[in-house]
């Protein structure tokens, strides 16, 4: 990068701050949703996934399985896995032996909902969870990106702990990539990076006090939790190109 490098970064702590942009407004925009989307789509395609296709709800998912008749249908609706679908929501489940070489259509209730919405004010689209952040953050640098919006994904339309927490963790890693010249902040990339500087690297307690681990945790998912909360665990960054997410 040279040396005059510096970006602009915008916080989007609730979905609907990001209707309020025009079209192609950002140059990047990160979608971050640590419980589960941007984790369990992490896993997908270190698994072998030949590209997925997200949906913003159930039904926009079932035509386009009429469309790719050989598409493993993916997702949740609280947590569970949608009735008739062939996987949920869980990273345990994206194995090699079921999804290698596979086209899989996802409907999230947050996290496909959010990459449809940014692809429209962004050029260009990425994912990240705890396990990539620093990889995403090194992702953004290397793109030239002189404007960038971070877009958490929430729960159901709230603000969400643990995607706010890890977009100030992105926030902080791209300082430093940039030698401090990130030039402009929004009131939300500040709040977030206050809870890094609050809580450090206590992935644990963001968890304990975050309302969505609590509630997975009720359905039995711990494990999940604690797959999304391995710091800089991958090394690659999913991007969505053409409305599909792929490794390039």
């Amino acid at each position: 990068m040279p040396s005059d490098y510096n970006v602009d970064i915008y916080t989007a702590l609730v979905p609907a701050e990001v209707d309020l942009f025009g079209e192609d407004e950002f140059d990047v925009a990160v979608v971050i949703d640590v419980l589960r989307a941007t984790t369990t789509l992490l896993f997908a395609l270190k698994s072998g996934a030949e590209r997925i296709i997200p949906a913003e709800s159930v039904d926009v998912a079932r035509q386009l399985k009429q469309k790719f008749p050989d598409a493993l249908l993916c997702g949740e609706r609280n947590g569970t896995k949608i009735p008739g679908f062939d996987l949920g929501n869980s990273p345990v489940e994206y194995t090699p032996e079921n999804v290698r070489g596979k086209v899989l259509i996802y409907a999230s209730t947050n996290g496909s909902v959010m990459m449809k919405k940014v692809s429209r004010v962004a050029k260009r689209v990425f994912l990240a969870s705890l396990r990539n952040v620093s990889a995403a953050a090194e992702k953004i640098y290397s793109s030239g990106a002189r404007k960038v919006l971070v877009a958490c994904s929430g729960r159901e339309g709230f603000f969400s702990l643990e995607d706010a927490y890890c977009a100030g963790m992105l926030y902080e890693e791209l300082e430093e990539l940039a030698e401090r010249q990130v030039r402009g902040a929004n009131d939300g990339t500040t709040l977030a990076y206050s809870l890094v500087r609050y809580f450090g690297y206590a992935v644990d307690e963001i968890f304990h006090r975050s309302e969505h681990a609590r509630y997975l945790a009720s359905l039995g998912l711990g494990e999940d939790i604690s797959l999304a909360g391995e710091v800089d665990a991958d090394s690659i960054v999913p991007e969505v190109v053409d409305g599909e997410v792929r490794v390039l």
